[in-house]
């Protein structure tokens, strides 16, 4: 089972990306993102892997740990936090696949 993480705090205006990953079976991916500083988390989707058409974001309030649950519905995914203006000092992003198994 794959995993996506990162606990680096970002710069101003920063940016990290993780993944691509291939989800294989899965059929959702989960997780939870915290940051000092307000910004978002995009969830984005590829039939390609180069081609991210697919995105959903998620506003992440400054101090308030977020949980999420995404439908997978392309077989390549990645996770993408843009930082507010001030840098942080704390970040965390955790998350996995999880399958039904009815694929």
């Amino acid at each position: 089972m794959a995993f996506l993480n990162s606990t680096t705090p970002l710069a101003g205006n920063g940016t990290v990306t993780l993944g691509p990953v291939n989800t294989q079976l899965s059929d959702r991916i989960v997780g939870s993102v915290f940051a000092d500083v307000a910004g978002t988390l995009y969830i984005e989707q590829s039939f390609d892997g180069t081609n991210f058409d697919i995105s959903t974001s998620i506003s992440v309030p400054a101090n308030d740990g977020t949980g999420f649950s995404e439908e997978l519905v392309a077989p390549n995914v990645r996770l993408r936090y843009v930082n507010g203006a001030a840098a942080q000092t704390a970040f965390r992003v955790y998350a996995r696949f999880s399958s039904s198994g009815a694929r």
